[in-house]
């Protein structure tokens, strides 16, 4: 009858001793095996097996690698081999996953039909991916739908960065199941008559007096007033009226072939006139306190322009979608009026009068905001024998970002839980997925805006943030003989360990919410993992510093 503990490989008979470590992640672990030289000769792949009879516990690893060798020498004097065999996690490093789902339509609350999954599902494709065939995606939160975009991914990567976007861990147990834990939620390490020893101790979080969520550049929906404007010889745009290449009686009288200009300078005038238009200043922006501080000063603060209105329309597929510019205005259509002038001056109420929309071609230079139109646009001066044209009274919808003057930054929406003073700063978390979007009521001129909204997602931030910094306990346990314990979102690591000599033949390990040293990494390992904590660190402050101070809308 067998009373020892014991550890099982194809290959190895024989043995000083076995560890065996299991943590968190998608990096494989490695048992340790001990051998006397010549004693064993392991297969290269297995499954590892630790029993202990005292306990009933057995740890069985299926799908085994050996790694390497290591040649040691023992204080006796005699020569031991050192084994590291890698668990079932060697597979992980193969394989690629590629995929494109949760694309946000231009309306960024609407994804793009056919590439929607749940984190769940998308946890499953690389799984799969993976070629695990056990799994326990159950304690996932499946609730949010994030934008994952695959190209040849490593499948094992994939899903560790899924994980951490819901707040989870990839976690491996015993048996070769696979599942996706909350991170710091978990059993406790057992309290039984096993326990030799017992550590516990606590890391207050360092809490600053405040946490400001800080969204995206916020978003105006403006009504430019747009002005005729021209290329000049010099290739500066201007008003056409201060164009080097003016006729002296004006433009009233000029056809489209501009057959009075300089004819050095007609087809810059020909490209230009009653074609080119540019927005103009406003005093302020929607919802902005009319204040001396908050004039707009300079069309370099409202450029570049968006692509699109912040108003958007439903689509047969029930998605929404963002309207591209729109230009409305008081003109006339063609070379000559058929009809009399409009006396109807702009009105933004296009609900109310449709006709003032312009659905002819034309196309936005949103970096210099110019309006190019296909044709001339104008309208007739009727001076009782003859008509004669001016520019056309127009407005472009469109939404832009605003950048003051004084910085270049550009501005945002935050919220502020807690509080900030002048000698601490309060933790600054930038969402650029959400943002501030600001407008005029087309109908009743109010101004409107989806603050409410905004509010909650910016709550929801700040408490997922206060939650992952809230002190879990920490603890760490050794036990006599083989324990039934399993990694899960709190045990972040569990030891299992045989000896065939000294008085405790087997013992087990288990960390809460912490991790023993790095021992099995190499030299090469711990310094890759330096460098990649030295990245992120940088990355993270470079994406702070250009999402709050220097990013483009």
């Amino acid at each position: 009858m067998i009373s020892q503990p014991m550890f099982t490989y194809p290959g190895i008979t024989d043995y000083l001793s076995v560890s065996y470590t299991l943590s968190h992640g998608t990096q494989p672990g490695k048992i340790h095996v001990r051998c006397v030289a010549g004693m064993a000769s392991p297969a290269m792949q297995g499954t590892a097996r630790l029993f202990d009879p005292g306990t009933g516990v057995t740890v069985q690893l299926p799908d085994c690698r050996v790694d390497s060798a290591h040649v040691e020498l023992s204080p006796s004097g005699e020569q031991v081999i050192r084994f590291e065999i890698l668990d079932q996690r060697w597979r992980w490093r193969l394989g690629y996953i590629s995929g494109q789902y949760n694309l946000r339509t231009e309306a960024a609350s609407q994804i793009v039909p056919g590439t929607q999954k749940s984190p769940r599902e998308l946890a499953q494709l690389c799984l799969t991916a993976m070629g695990v065939t056990h799994e326990d995606l159950s304690r996932m939160p499946n609730h949010a739908r994030p934008y994952v975009d695959w190209d040849i991914t490593n499948p094992a990567a994939a899903l560790a960065a899924l994980a951490e976007t819901v707040g989870c861990t990839v976690v491996l147990k015993t048996n070769g199941r696979v599942s996706l834990e909350p991170t710091g939620q978990g059993k406790s390490l057992p309290i039984n008559g096993f326990l030799l020893q017992g550590r516990t101790s606590y890391d207050p979080p360092e809490l600053p007096l405040g946490i400001e969520l800080v969204a995206g550049p916020t978003r105006y929906q403006v009504d430019f007033e747009l002005e005729a404007v021209g290329e000049d010889i010099d290739g500066e745009i201007k008003p056409i009226d201060e164009l080097s290449y003016k006729p002296k009686q004006g433009w009233a009288f000029e056809t489209a072939w501009t057959d009075n200009v300089d004819p050095r300078c007609q087809e810059l005038s020909q490209q230009s006139i009653f074609k080119m238009y540019r927005i103009k200043v406003p005093d302020y922006l929607p919802g902005v306190a009319k204040t001396r501080g908050n004039r707009v000063r300079s069309i370099d603060e409202v450029l570049p322009l968006l692509s699109h209105q912040l108003d958007d329309d439903l689509l047969p597929d029930d998605t929404r979608k963002r309207r591209p510019p729109w230009v409305y205005g008081t003109y006339a259509k063609g070379e000559l009026g058929s009809s009399k002038p409009s006396m109807q001056p702009p009105s933004p109420n296009l609900a109310s009068y449709p006709e003032q929309r312009y659905q002819r071609a034309f196309t936005v230079d949103y970096r210099r905001g110019i309006v190019r139109f296909a044709e001339p646009v104008f309208q007739y001066i009727d001076n009782g024998t003859q008509q004669l044209r001016k520019a056309a009274d127009l407005r472009l919808r469109v939404a832009t970002c605003w950048r003051r003057s004084e910085t270049r930054g550009l501005e945002h929406w935050s919220l502020l839980r807690g509080r900030k003073s002048a000698r601490e700063n309060p933790l600054v978390v930038h969402r650029s997925d959400i943002a501030l979007e600001v407008k005029h009521d087309e109908k009743t001129s109010r101004v409107r805006d989806n603050v409410d909204e905004l509010t909650r997602q910016a709550r929801y931030y700040l408490d997922q943030t206060l939650a992952q910094m809230r002190s879990q306990p920490i603890a760490s346990a050794q036990y006599v003989g083989l324990q039934p314990i399993e990694p899960d979102g709190a045990i972040r690591q569990v030891t299992w360990r045989i000896d065939s000599e000294g008085s405790l033949a087997a013992k087990t390990t288990a960390s809460l919410n912490c991790e023993q040293l790095l021992l099995d990494a190499s030299y090469q390992e711990k310094r890759f993992l330096e460098r990649v904590r030295q990245n992120l660190h940088r990355q993270q402050q470079a994406q702070q510093a250009k999402g709050v101070q220097h990013g483009q809308p």
